[in-house]
C-alpha cells in the first residue's frame, strides 16, 4: 500500500537534498535511452521478464527525475510513487497501473513470477503513453 508522501519523510525513506538539476536530466536521459532499447528488443517467452524489468525500472527513473529536481532522495520504490500522487496530478488509473507494476516487478525479481508476453506488451504500452507525461513536467520543472 501506497503511504502519504510525509510517511516516507518520518521513515527516512526518503531525504529532503539539494535539488540536483544535474542529476534529474541524467536520470531522465536514461529512462529515454531505456526505452530506446527496449523498443528494439523483441518480447517473447524468454525476454518478457528482463524487458519488463526494464519498463519499470524505466518508469522509476523518470519519475526519480522529479524528485531530484524538487531535491528529494528516494530510499522506496513505494516513495516515489508517492511522491508522484503529492506533486502531480497524474490519474489515478496511472498511478495505480505503476504501483501494479512495482509490485510484479518485485515478484518477479525476487520470487521468480512469470511475466507474461502480454503484461509485458502491456507495460510497454502503457511507459509509451506515461513516459512523455513524465517528461513534459520534468521539462515544466527544470527550466
Amino acid at each position: 500500500m501506497i503511504e502519504k508522501f510525509q510517511y516516507y519523510l518520518e521513515e527516512n525513506l526518503v531525504k529532503k537534498v539539494k535539488p540536483n538539476k544535474e542529476e534529474a536530466k541524467s536520470l531522465m536521459d536514461s529512462a529515454i535511452k531505456r526505452l530506446e532499447f527496449i523498443k528494439k528488443q523483441e518480447i517473447d517467452d524468454s525476454t518478457a521478464k528482463f524487458i519488463f524489468e526494464d519498463v519499470y525500472e524505466t518508469l522509476r527513473e523518470a519519475s526519480q527525475s522529479l524528485m531530484s529536481i524538487k531535491g528529494y532522495k528516494p530510499y522506496s520504490h513505494e516513495a516515489v510513487i508517492s511522491f508522484l500522487i503529492e506533486f502531480y496530478n497524474f490519474s489515478k488509473y496511472e498511478i495505480s497501473t505503476f504501483d501494479r507494476y512495482r509490485i510484479l516487478r518485485n515478484k518477479a525479481v525476487y520470487s521468480a513470477y512469470k511475466i507474461s508476453i502480454l503484461t509485458c506488451k502491456d507495460a510497454l504500452k502503457f511507459l509509451e503513453t506515461f513516459l512523455p507525461k513524465l517528461k513534459a513536467r520534468f521539462e515544466k520543472e527544470i527550466k
